[in-house]
């Protein structure tokens, strides 16, 4: 697993995710952890639903109406 140093960062900063790490019961390296993991899970999330949604927006969506029976009839008939 990789490591990351981050220099420069304001003690305020610093102060407020100590804060936040000690109301989770919970070192400052296990809040940022945990914190920096769902963030990529939200944007992963995102991602996928972006995704879909322009699946489903290309999607022919006008026979989800019908039953599989007479789409079948309508395959066949077209031949």
């Amino acid at each position: 697993m990789g490591q990351i140093l981050i220099r420069n960062l304001d003690d305020a900063v610093i102060a407020a995710w100590k804060r936040r790490a000690a109301a989770n019961g919970r070192s400052l390296q296990a809040e940022l952890h945990a914190e920096l993991s769902r963030s990529v899970a939200a944007q992963e999330r995102e991602e996928a639903m972006a995704r879909l949604a322009r699946i489903r927006a290309s999607a022919d969506m006008s026979k989800m109406d019908k039953q599989g029976w007479e789409l079948i009839r309508e395959d066949r008939d077209s031949r």
